[in-house]
């Protein structure tokens, strides 16, 4: 009888054993921060160029944070930094944050000149057309909500509770932070709920 009960409790044991295992596993499948490795980096990689141009990726990260799938970052050939999200099935679904240091070159100048651009360039220039547009209505709402100053920092982001932040340095030279929601409304200034 003793060998019995104790060959219950070692089968019983195992059998956590090996559902604890599989918890870690499942936990672990489903963190899906942190930088992007092997098929899932390149085909990542692939999908940005093919939605932005030809560059390097610098950043590749997976994103849990409800918005896009996968965050990349990109030096487009001709010199700007341009971020890139994708959605779970490698689609481009938002293009912004343009490094605008060389103002010179636009996004329309970049693709119509390229000898030899395909209709994927032309897609290109019209997500970029797209995130500007986004940009410029976020700004201009943060700047209303203000008063006046100038725009310093403009991100996109993907926290529950808004999309857009929006810096902007008044004229006695402080920073206000504007988030704003998808529909360019300000959910909050310096942290205060409007």
């Amino acid at each position: 009888m003793n060998k019995k009960n104790v060959l219950i409790a070692v089968a019983a044991g195992v059998v956590l054993l090996f559902a604890g295992a599989g918890t870690a596993l499942a936990v672990s499948a489903n963190d899906n921060d942190g930088p992007l490795t092997g098929e899932t980096l390149d085909r990542a990689s692939n999908a940005a160029m093919a939605g932005v141009g030809p560059g390097t990726v610098t950043k590749a990260e997976r994103n849990d944070d409800g918005g896009s799938a996968y965050d990349l970052e990109l030096r487009l050939d001709d010199g700007r930094t341009v971020d890139v999200e994708l959605n779970d099935a490698f689609d481009v679904v938002w293009v912004g944050d343009f490094d605008t240091d060389d103002s010179s070159n636009s996004s329309n100048s970049t693709s119509s000149s390229t000898p030899g651009a395909t209709p994927s360039a032309e897609a290109d220039t019209s997500a970029i057309a797209q995130a500007a547009s986004e940009r410029a209505s976020a700004e201009a709402a943060a700047l209303a909500a203000i008063g006046s100053g100038r725009v310093t920092d403009f991100d996109r982001d993907d926290d529950w509770n808004h999309l857009y932040e929006v810096e902007v340095t008044v004229d006695d030279g402080t920073d206000r932070d504007v988030d704003l929601d998808a529909n360019f409304v300000v959910v909050s200034i310096d942290d205060v709920q409007q």
